[in-house]
């Protein structure tokens, strides 16, 4: 079974062009991406079959820690992702079984940290860090600049042309609606709005950074539902045999898939890689958008009235 929106039954007046321009960014962007994560694994593998000394990949392999594991890339990876580097590389040094190089234990263990500080400092000379980990928000830092550089990264290709397919439907309307000026910034507050909101709601290790323009995608959706619910979007539904095209209030569809996500964010599973605290509070804040626009400038929505079922 499939069945997605991919229409709004609105004949737009103007050519939404900061729409079409995130949507371009978010493409160049994932191409990038790919290329760093190819990069990444190239030079991770040089490192670690001929950059490291026998001493030194001797005790990489020797490392018990079942959440690291062993060997070169888990090792250094482990210590690149904790917070406090010079801790971590002491704890492992301390979880190095049924090796030693001196009959000295504190001799020892400061030879195997040694070791794996230095290693850890080619490492992160020899193999940079990947594009995505420079463009994600991360929980733990309130940085702006990633705020907005992590709605255009994407995990995947059907990550990225998800977002890009419902992004559009509904931003281009919004641009059109409040102009391209007034859209930077509603696009700007949402990413912020979003990413202040996870910041909020997670915390420790088992959050990891987000990417991805869903929570504003979310947004775009809520505000339009909040500025016209009687609009309409077209939908593709295929079940075996029987493929259908027809509409749908808008408000339907808005109230489907924020209430999906309410849901999600409630029940969903800790180990889910999906931020629904991303697209939930996208949604509150195109909703509070929508109404301050509905309110304060409703002139501005009449080109777009007119366009309905045009």
């Amino acid at each position: 079974m499939l069945f997605f929106p991919y229409k709004l039954d609105i004949s737009l007046y103007r050519l939404p062009y900061l729409t079409v321009l995130v949507c371009l960014v978010c493409l160049t962007t994932f191409l990038s991406q790919q290329r760093s994560a190819s990069a990444f694994a190239r030079n991770l593998t040089i490192y670690c079959t001929q950059e490291t000394d026998a001493n030194l990949h001797a005790i990489l392999e020797s490392i018990d820690d079942k959440s690291v594991g062993r060997g070169c890339a888990n090792v250094f990876m482990a210590i690149r992702e904790s917070h406090d580097h010079d801790r971590e590389i002491a704890e492992l040094a301390r979880k190095v079984n049924g090796l030693d190089f001196y009959r000295d234990k504190y001799q020892d263990l400061k030879y195997k940290e040694s070791a794996l500080g230095a290693g850890y400092a080619n490492f992160e000379t020899l193999v940079p860090r990947q594009l995505t980990e420079k463009l994600a928000y991360g929980n733990n830092r309130y940085d702006f600049v990633t705020m907005l550089t992590s709605t255009f990264a994407h995990a995947s290709w059907s990550h990225i042309l998800g977002n890009l397919l419902f992004f559009f439907i509904f931003a281009s309307c919004i641009e059109s609606a409040v102009g391209s000026v007034n859209f930077f910034f509603v696009f700007v507050s949402m990413a912020i709005v979003t990413s202040l909101a996870y910041s909020y709601s997670v915390s420790g290790p088992e959050a990891v950074p987000s990417i991805g323009l869903s929570g504003v995608a979310m947004g775009m959706m809520a505000m339009l539902t909040t500025m016209m619910p009687r609009a309409k979007i077209w939908c593709f539904f295929w079940f075996l045999l029987y493929i259908r095209r027809f509409t749908l209030p808008v408000v339907v569809i808005a109230a489907w898939y924020v209430g999906w996500n309410i849901y999600d964010l409630t029940h969903h599973d800790p180990s889910s890689r999906i931020n629904y605290m991303a697209h939930v509070s996208g949604a509150a804040s195109g909703f509070v958008l929508g109404l301050l626009y509905k309110v304060f400038a409703p002139q501005r929505l009449e080109s777009l009235v007119l366009g309905m079922n045009s």
